[in-house]
């Protein structure tokens, strides 16, 4: 009847589906640099952990390893003129980090199928192995979380490094801006 009509069409707040509250989060992620040397073409793989607080807050820590290899314009480079380009590129590189889940919502995918997502912001210190030595490292991360039942994660974002590069003739700031995407399992 008409009562069956208004139950369908009731919209339902509730809390999270899945707490994050004291919870352990481990993930494995690839990522692919978007602002590497024209030269280079280059991606990571690596580990992470989250400790979440709360459902707004949660501590990290992140190992990654990267993969450089010529792009064409590099090996167009050796080929002609036996040269290879000057790029301090990165090995590996560790960081511990603050994340803040700005949004939480949910989609709906059909009447009974509910996808559920946070927005999230994290800022990081930490170090990457370079060919001519370690330096320093500053991250910014910004990306979607999407939970999946009540223990996986799917993450899909963009996260930007911020360090000192040296060259053959000159020390100058550097930039990474790796999208990736993290797959994650919670405790």
């Amino acid at each position: 009847g008409l009562g069956d009509v208004y139950k369908r069409q009731l919209i339902s707040v509730t809390g999270r589906y899945s707490p994050l509250k004291k919870r352990h989060e481990f993930s494995l992620k690839g990522a692919h640099n978007f602002m590497a040397d024209s030269h280079l073409q280059t991606r990571q793989v690596g580990a992470g952990y989250r400790f979440h607080i709360n459902s707004k807050y949660s501590l990290g820590a992140s190992y990654t390893e990267y993969e450089n290899k010529l792009s064409s314009a590099g090996k167009k480079l050796f080929d002609d003129q036996r040269m290879l380009p000057d790029a301090d590129f990165a090995i590996k590189s560790s960081d511990v980090f603050i994340n803040y889940n700005t949004v939480y919502g949910k989609f709906r995918l059909t009447q009974k199928q509910v996808v559920y997502f946070d927005h999230y912001l994290a800022l990081g210190y930490g170090h990457i192995d370079l060919v001519a030595g370690e330096t320093q490292s500053y991250n910014l991360d910004t990306g979607l979380s999407f939970w999946v039942g009540k223990h996986a994660s799917f993450r899909l974002g963009v996260k930007n490094e911020f360090y000192r590069q040296r060259k053959i003739n000159e020390s100058k700031n550097s930039q990474n801006s790796m999208g990736y995407l993290e797959l994650g399992y919670l405790l």
